[in-house]
């Protein structure tokens, strides 16, 4: 009996064990496979529909309300629901076209997703770690911060180069919304986005 609870306790911590490594690998899986999938769609077709597609199939991996959350920093709290989601609407269109065009650029580029993700918050926030290279230039590191939504990771914050994607526009969008409020931020979002 002693020896059968022993062995059942060593299973139990060894599954455990098991289950909180088994999260940071599926956020590195995923992150591969979006970045080989992205890279596969910009080499298929024209310009404009190769973007359109990846941009669609990129979607559902952001959580652009968070990241603009992140990014608008302490006037989000005292933004209308109504101002939340036009600045959502905006930043996600700013974003996907400047990830988009970057992709284009680098479509014939060498994604490398490291194997040796960092772990935040009790497992909450996980960190994959990617290297870009093309043209034999020097490699751009790229960090991806992703949390677990269901089966799949999403991504609300991106740095390059150790620079934080939210952070670069926080220290933006704070002084607009100092000199303009959070509906002259929303119109210089969708003068950037072309939008009416």
């Amino acid at each position: 009996m002693k020896k059968t609870s022993i062995i059942s306790a060593l299973s139990i911590g060894l599954l455990s064990i098991n289950l909180a490594f088994a999260a940071p690998a599926d956020a590195v899986g995923q992150i591969r496979q979006n970045a080989t999938q992205v890279l596969t769609i910009l080499k298929s077709g024209d310009a404009v529909s190769a973007r359109r597609k990846a941009e669609a199939y990129a979607l559902p991996y952001f959580d652009f309300q968070r990241m603009t959350a992140l990014a608008v920093g302490a006037p989000w709290k005292t933004a209308s629901d109504a101002q939340k989601q036009a600045l959502t609407k905006e930043f996600q269109t700013l974003l996907i076209r400047t990830y988009s065009g970057t992709m284009l650029k680098f479509k014939n580029a060498n994604v490398t997703v490291k194997d040796n993700p960092i772990v935040n918050k009790g497992g909450k926030e996980i960190i994959v770690r990617a290297e870009v290279s093309a043209n034999g230039e020097k490699p751009v590191n790229m960090d991806f911060t992703t949390y677990q939504n269901g089966s799949r990771y999403r991504v609300y914050n991106v740095a390059v180069e150790g620079a934080s994607l939210v952070t670069v526009y926080r220290n933006q969008f704070g002084e607009t919304v100092k000199a303009k409020g959070i509906d002259g931020l929303i119109a210089d979002l969708k003068t950037k986005n072309g939008s009416k």
